[in-house]
């Protein structure tokens, strides 16, 4: 229950004059911009709001006993008395709208536990770190009030969003089809464990697959586990294996991992290649959802050095990659793109470890794993025209690749496509050609997704 001590002298509303404002008291003192009033009238109806902003934001304060007095000490200026009274405790955490997820997952990115003083900073951060949670739509209304123990509820209402998707692509030029699909989980039985299956058919029949699966919050902190699982298929006689495992510490919009992980390569010749290797990476996610998607920056860094061993030879083995995408909307109008970048830093190499470029996620326009890059820059810029997430865009894919036999090739695909949404379902469809080719060579890319 709040206290209110007023002794006021106001003037008629319908000519009362703007009066300043003399905050005095005990502290916290609100500023009159953090009350979100520009002008307060001598009036009834003006002083009445600005009682009710002041409570307001000493209850979010955490102060739901704070009082205070009005007077005119003359008729241009009014002066409010404030005492904050006791600085209540948090008593209760409360979540609605999120029946899927366990509340747990929710109450443990606040740093503030029941029974401790009640600290709004605390929750504006809490509530960022909920918004970047990659299966909320958005983050609801915080509600205050006074629970049984004369303490602080706070209710934060919730509105879940996609759990995951299961999704199909395909590749085709007019004789040879590639295909694959995927399965993700971002809210695992409700605990926010992430589980990705992927498959991905080759040009020549064979099978690519993975597996990532990451385990969050372990004892009880922002720490991760990420276990990643492959296999390539580079030909009908080649394959190689990989199984890493590494340590996520998440701190806002930014991740940081450190790991290990082992790659085995087993080529046509019959020999073994063998690279042990350990990593590290940053993950750097900014933005917002905007009515035509997302609009922000999203950058990923990983480097893994170590030992490679074949059939006679031996030596320390350095790669990078770097990927970054932007997008920003104007209107209908929409700039974005992509910029990939990496390869071998020092040694000696295997070509099953060198990264493979074209298709719908690299290289547009070209099949699926045309090329093998030592090093690599791929430049991937889109413009895109509509007013909601359903979009007509403009692509052309460009590279430079130093390939296994040390020679520069300069790639570029162009085309255009469209991509939307409808309900549970997104699709992406676009067709795309090489330049040098023309549009004879053009590839037919299609990929929906359905959302859980």
């Amino acid at each position: 229950m709040f206290c209110l001590f007023l002794l006021l002298i106001m003037a008629e509303s319908g000519d009362a004059p703007p009066v300043s404002i003399d905050f005095r008291g005990s502290p916290p003192i609100p500023d009159i911009s953090e009350l979100g009033l520009d002008t307060v009238l001598a009036a009834d109806s003006s002083i009445a709001v600005l009682q009710e902003r002041i409570l307001q934001w000493y209850l979010e304060e955490g102060y739901p006993f704070a009082g205070a007095g009005f007077f005119f000490p003359s008729a241009d200026t009014l002066v409010v008395n404030m005492v904050p009274g006791r600085h209540a405790s948090l008593e209760e955490v409360r979540i609605e709208g999120a029946p899927g997820t366990r509340p747990e997952v929710f109450t443990r990115l606040l740093s503030m536990k029941p029974g401790d003083i009640y600290d709004r900073e605390a929750v504006d951060s809490w509530l960022r770190r909920l918004e970047r949670l990659k299966f909320l739509d958005q983050t609801g209304a915080t509600v205050l009030f006074l629970g049984e123990l004369g303490n602080l509820v706070l209710i934060q209402n919730l509105q879940e969003g996609r759990s995951g998707h299961f999704a199909a692509a395909m590749g085709w030029n007019g004789e040879d089809l590639e295909g694959g699909g995927e399965v993700l989980f971002l809210n695992l039985a409700g605990t926010a464990r992430e589980l990705e299956i992927s498959a991905h058919t080759t040009g020549w029949g064979g099978l690519n697959a993975s597996l990532r699966y990451r385990e969050p919050w372990l004892f009880g902190i922002p720490l991760s586990l990420e276990l990643e699982a492959a296999q390539d298929t580079p030909e009908s006689s080649w394959v190689n294996r990989e199984v890493s495992l590494s340590i996520i510490w998440e701190m806002y919009t930014m991740e940081v991992k450190g790991g290990a992980g082992i790659w085995r390569g087993y080529p046509p010749d019959g020999s073994r290649e063998e690279y042990d290797y350990g990593l590290a990476g940053i993950l750097y996610r900014a933005g917002r959802r905007v009515p035509q998607g997302w609009q922000g920056i999203n950058l990923q860094f990983e480097a893994r050095a170590g030992n490679r061993t074949g059939r006679d030879t031996s030596g320390v083995l350095t790669m990078a990659e770097a990927e970054i995408r932007g997008d920003w909307f104007r209107g209908f109008m929409g700039l974005g793109g992509e910029l990939l970048t990496g390869g071998v830093m020092q040694g000696d190499w295997f070509e099953g470890l060198l990264r493979q470029l074209g298709g719908q996620q690299t290289l547009r326009g070209y099949p699926d794993n045309a090329f093998r890059a030592v090093r690599y820059i791929v430049g991937r810029p889109e413009l895109s025209i509509g007013e909601t997430e359903t979009r007509i865009y403009l692509f052309c894919d460009m590279a430079a690749i130093e390939t296994p036999e040390d020679i520069m090739r300069y790639p570029a695909g162009c085309g255009a496509g469209m991509r939307g949404t409808s309900g549970i379902f997104l699709a992406d469809a676009a067709a795309g050609f090489p330049i040098k080719e023309g549009l004879g060579s053009a590839r037919l890319y299609l990929r929906i997704m359905a959302s859980l």
